[in-house]
């Protein structure tokens, strides 16, 4: 997975998982700003120097990845059109608005009124840190102190601020105290 390749690299793991189209969709949570691009150049240089064996790993496979992309047919590009169709779709469909950044390159979002329990955009829209933490409550929710249980809740209702469309405490909340599997989430 190249995050500059993020479709190609997406479409070339569902045909190799054999997975629908629909299970690619995602949400950017993270852009570039202006804090990123105005790093300057002397410094830009350090990071390039301390990281030179993760930045010629990097560029290795992403030379791989274009070769591969680069011998693939035309329905190959048809599906990442597609995707990014479907992921242009879901987003407007889900959500009202881009909230300003927050914490460096984090974005929010606002729900869409038809939308407000609809859990795949809510869980789409939850950052991944929280997303570890409210499976960590899931598997452990039996183990943890609560003092662990509250830290997630606060967690949680902070980053509400900024991404109001992210999981919400409470959903959390009723699937900890739900006994029976989990439902699929809508797509």
């Amino acid at each position: 997975m190249i995050l500059e390749l993020l479709d190609e690299s997406l479409v070339l793991l569902r045909r190799l998982m054999c997975w629908s189209i629909k299970e690619m969709i995602y949400v950017r949570l993270s852009i570039n700003n202006e804090f990123s691009l105005s790093i300057n150049e002397d410094i830009r240089q350090k990071i390039l120097d301390w990281n030179s064996v993760d930045k010629k790993l990097y560029d290795h496979f992403y030379e791989k990845l274009k070769k591969i992309i680069s011998e693939q047919d035309e329905s190959f590009h048809r599906e990442v059109a597609e995707l990014r169709k479907l992921n242009e779709n879901f987003s407007r469909e889900c959500y009202d608005r881009r909230m300003p950044v927050y914490s460096g390159n984090k974005v929010g979002y606002s729900l869409a009124e038809s939308h407000q329990q609809n859990m795949t955009c809510k869980i789409l829209a939850t950052d991944d840190v929280t997303q570890t933490h409210v499976i960590g409550l899931k598997q452990f929710k039996d183990s943890l102190p609560p003092s662990d249980i509250m830290m997630v809740r606060n967690h949680m209702q902070n980053l509400r601020k900024y991404n109001p469309a992210m999981l919400a405490w409470s959903d959390v909340n009723k699937a900890l105290h739900t006994e029976q599997e989990d439902p699929k989430p809508e797509l």
